[in-house]
């Protein structure tokens, strides 16, 4: 049997690096638009284990990267990855990833090896980290956003008020809204295909409808613009004339 050195097997983590990278851009390539993220957002709920990172990520990249730092993604265990080919049914990740397996599988721990040394030795920078930051260079020479102002704060209080008492409100909201959820959802400014997705989604669980049309709603907002989101919902409430949740939520956000 044909020995393989210690060089071929380098070549093979490298490969395997801009394959990782590359399985990862494919796939957020499939993921273009709010409905797609969301079918792959539900599609990890269950290993994410918190709605509300959930509720924030509003970019493929976002989920991949929470999803990285809780160690369930990573060049040694792409295997949630054909969650996301299930939920955007796209035949090319699929055979993308069928291939990257073979080659891991065939390879795995002397790749292994080489993943974990790199780990080990935060000061040099691997391979994948250099490819993300040659496609960074390739991107910048989009427009730069504008950098926004710093909150004020009392913005700073609106959100900090509302994120202590959002599971909270989250909870009352889903005991009391009832069937007017979608009227709701639409003064929420979710698309109505979105909530139509929601019903079908969960036709026998309204408390998961009624959550799920708060979560895509808040998506809408970045975490330093929460304060509006709170000042859309509570108009919600009342433009859905339910004005008595509307005081009990500015009751809960005074405390």
């Amino acid at each position: 049997m044909e020995r393989i050195s210690v060089q071929d097997h380098r070549s093979v983590y490298e490969r395997l690096c801009k394959d990782y990278l590359n399985l990862k851009l494919l796939t957020q390539n499939a993921c273009h638009g709010p409905e797609r993220l969301e079918r792959c957002k539900q599609s990890v709920r269950q290993d994410i284990h918190s709605c509300r990172k959930l509720s924030r990520i509003t970019q493929f990249e976002q989920l991949v990267a929470l999803m990285e730092q809780r160690n369930l993604l990573s060049l040694l265990k792409p295997d949630l990855i054909e969650r996301f080919v299930l939920a955007l049914d796209t035949k090319e990740v699929g055979g993308a990833l069928t291939s990257y397996r073979d080659v891991l599988r065939s390879h795995y721990e002397p790749v292994r090896r080489f993943y974990l040394e790199d780990l080990r030795h935060r000061d040099r920078r691997t391979l994948l980290e250099k490819e993300v930051e040659r496609i960074k260079l390739q991107e910048s020479t989009e427009p730069p956003a504008v950098t926004p102002r710093p909150p004020t704060a009392t913005t700073n209080a609106k959100r900090d008020a509302y994120l202590r008492q959002r599971e909270g409100i989250y909870s009352l909201l889903q005991l009391e809204i009832g069937k007017s959820w979608k009227v709701f959802g639409r003064f929420l400014n979710v698309p109505v295909g979105e909530l139509d997705e929601i019903e079908e989604r969960n036709r026998q669980d309204l408390k998961t409808r009624i959550y799920e049309t708060l979560e895509r709603a808040e998506m809408q907002y970045d975490d330093a613009a929460l304060d509006q989101y709170v000042g859309v919902l509570l108009k919600a409430l009342e433009s859905s004339r339910r004005k008595d949740l509307k005081r009990k939520i500015e009751t809960m956000l005074q405390r």
